[in-house]
C-alpha cells in the first residue's frame, strides 16, 4: 500500500482549494475563486525538518520559545497523520481530519500521551478549523496552541484590523510591557510582535486580495497575535525573502497568554472560521 501525498487537497469546486502539508498539517494554500488568500514565502523551505514559513503553521504545545525543544513547539515540523480523507458533504462543502499523537520523538522533549484532532472544512467562502486536544494520560499537562496565520495583502501598510480596541497587548518588540490598545482599528507600519489578550471573538482585516475584508471568528481562543517582520527581520530570515514583508500579516488566534491546564481523560475544544467579504 502506497503511502499518501504530503500535500492533501480538499477541493470544493469553481476554483476554491484548500491544500494541507502532512509536514505541520500546515495549510499552505487557500484560494477562493482562484484568489490565494494566504502567504507563503517564495524562500519557504520544504524539506520535511524546517516549519514551512507561511500559510497556517499549527502551534503546540508551546507557543514561543521553548526550553524542552524548539521554539513554537513541536507540532508544526511533525508528520501528521491523515485521519480522514477529503469528503464531500451534502451541503457541498469539503471536510478533511488530520490528527497527531504522542511518539518517543515527543516524548523525548514533552513527556505526555496525547492525541490533536484538526478538522477542516472548505466552504464557499469561507475555511473552518476546529481543534480538540485529548489527555490520554494518567496525569494533567499544560499547553498553548495557536493557528498561526499568515495573510496575503496587497500592502501591510494600507491594512487595518479592527476588534482590538480596548484589549491588553503584551509587547515583545519592547522587551514585553503591558499596554492598552485605544484605536478602533490597529495599523501596521513597522515590526510589530504583539499578543492582545482576552480579544472579542470576531476581529476583521480591511484591504486584503483585492481590498476585500477577512473576517475572524474564533471560539475558545482568547488571543490575537499580530506579527510583521517588517525590514530588518526578514532580511535576517533565511526562508523569507527581504522584500516580501509588505505582501503579509499575520494576525493569529491562540490560546497563549496563559496554558490549558488540561486533566487526564479531558478534551480542549477550539475552533476558528475565516470568511473573505466581498464587500469593499
Amino acid at each position: 500500500m502506497s503511502s499518501p501525498p504530503d500535500v492533501i487537497l480538499l477541493d470544493r469546486g469553481n476554483n476554491t482549494t484548500c491544500s494541507v502539508n502532512l509536514h505541520g498539517a500546515t495549510i499552505v494554500s487557500w484560494r477562493v475563486n482562484n484568489q490565494e488568500q494566504l502567504f507563503v514565502s517564495k524562500q519557504a523551505v520544504f524539506d520535511g525538518k524546517k516549519a514551512i514559513r507561511g500559510g497556517v503553521p499549527f502551534i503546540f504545545p508551546q507557543f514561543g520559545a521553548w526550553h524542552l525543544g524548539p521554539q513554537h513547539g513541536f507540532a508544526r515540523t511533525s508528520t501528521w497523520t491523515l485521519e480522514s480523507p477529503p469528503e464531500r458533504l451534502e451541503s457541498g462543502d469539503v471536510e478533511a481530519m488530520f490528527s497527531l499523537t504522542d511518539s518517543e520523538h515527543t516524548r523525548s522533549m514533552w513527556n505526555f500521551p496525547f492525541r490533536v484532532f484538526y478538522r477542516l472544512i472548505l466552504r464557499e467562502k469561507e475555511l473552518h478549523f476546529n481543534v480538540s486536544v485529548s489527555n490520554t494520560g494518567h496525569e494533567s499537562f499544560a499547553f498553548t496552541l495557536l493557528l498561526h496565520t499568515y495573510f496575503k495583502v496587497p500592502d501591510v501598510r494600507r491594512c487595518q484590523i479592527g476588534g482590538l480596541k480596548g484589549c491588553t497587548y503584551v509587547d515583545k518588540v519592547q522587551n514585553g510591557l503591558v499596554f492598552r490598545e485605544d484605536r478602533d482599528a490597529v495599523a501596521v507600519g513597522e515590526f510589530t510582535d504583539r499578543v492582545y489578550q482576552d480579544t472579542p471573538p470576531e476581529q476583521i482585516i480591511s484591504n486584503v486580495v483585492s481590498g476585500r475584508k477577512m473576517r475572524v471568528m474564533k471560539y475558545n481562543l482568547p488571543d490575537t497575535v499580530v506579527w510583521n517582520p517588517w525590514l530588518e527581520n526578514a532580511q535576517a530570515m533565511g526562508d523569507f525573502g527581504d522584500e516580501e514583508y509588505p505582501n503579509m500579516i499575520c494576525v493569529e488566534a491562540g490560546r497563549v497568554a496563559s496554558p490549558v491546564h488540561l486533566p487526564s481523560g479531558t478534551v480542549f475544544e477550539a475552533s476558528q472560521i475565516l470568511q473573505v467579504h466581498y464587500c469593499v
